[in-house]
């Protein structure tokens, strides 16, 4: 379920260092021009060329690191489940490819979508509610294994210019829809630690998996929305509208 927020976020990075242009920009960031016509080519190309470097992260261009990806905490309540997830880590990030790309400079809309074959995530946990109608209550430690996670993210943005008159792009509306092929979920500390109803809601929770998903992941989707179009302002805030797209 958490299959991309990561991929965006994978795409955010490198789509936007990728177009970016500035004096002091390192060798590893390729620049895409505005006027190429193959623009969604070339910026496909810039994601792949930066793979080695989002493993490590490059923390002076604030790019974090893909090998864990750490995640901010995800905070909801719907369909009768209220859930808090912290000290989320994701191994298996830096193992992203881009199937899909679309940009429109004309319109300022954008559209991705990403394959991550492998997550592993581990994180702590709250939940009060109900799955699958049964009730869930507990807190405690959690770990999942996801597969075949696709990410479809369409974003609009505007170009406004700020008080000296320059472009500023800005992202305003953004849509993420996640699907997950498979995955296996484990939730520690069910009802205050009793192991037998406990491992009765792990079992019902991945003989129902996908119903699971369809559950929480308009909780998901939403919270991941709100939190990666805020993460997506601030890393294109440094740079102007002509920086992002260069001639």
């Amino acid at each position: 379920m958490f299959g991309t927020m990561l991929g965006y976020k994978v795409f955010l990075l490198t789509f936007v260092i990728s177009c970016a242009s500035a004096i002091d920009l390192p060798d590893f960031l390729q620049v895409c021009s505005r006027n190429d016509p193959n623009l969604n080519d070339c910026i496909r190309r810039s994601t792949d060329y930066l793979k080695p470097y989002l493993v490590t992260g490059v923390p002076e261009y604030h790019i974090p690191s893909l090998q864990p990806l750490l995640l901010d905490d995800l905070v909801g309540e719907g369909h009768g489940v209220k859930c808090t997830c912290k000290n989320i880590k994701v191994f298996g990030a830096a193992d992203y490819s881009v199937k899909y790309i679309n940009v429109d400079l004309a319109t300022l809309e954008f559209k991705v979508d990403i394959l991550l074959p492998h997550l592993y995530v581990e994180g702590t946990y709250e939940v009060d509610g109900k799955v699958l109608l049964l009730p869930v209550t507990g807190s405690g430690g959690w770990q999942g294994n996801f597969t075949g996670c696709d990410a479809s993210v369409t974003f609009t943005a505007s170009t406004n210019p700020d008080a000296s008159g320059v472009k500023q792009f800005h992202i305003e509306q953004f849509d993420l829809k996640v699907t997950v092929s498979n995955g296996y979920l484990h939730f520690e500390n069910l009802f205050n630690g009793d192991k037998t109803i406990g491992d009765l809601v792990n079992q019902a929770i991945n003989a129902n998996f996908n119903v699971f998903l369809r559950e929480i992941m308009p909780l998901v989707e939403h919270t991941l929305s709100s939190t990666f179009r805020d993460i997506g302002n601030g890393i294109v805030n440094p740079f102007s509208y002509d920086q992002l797209f260069p001639m």
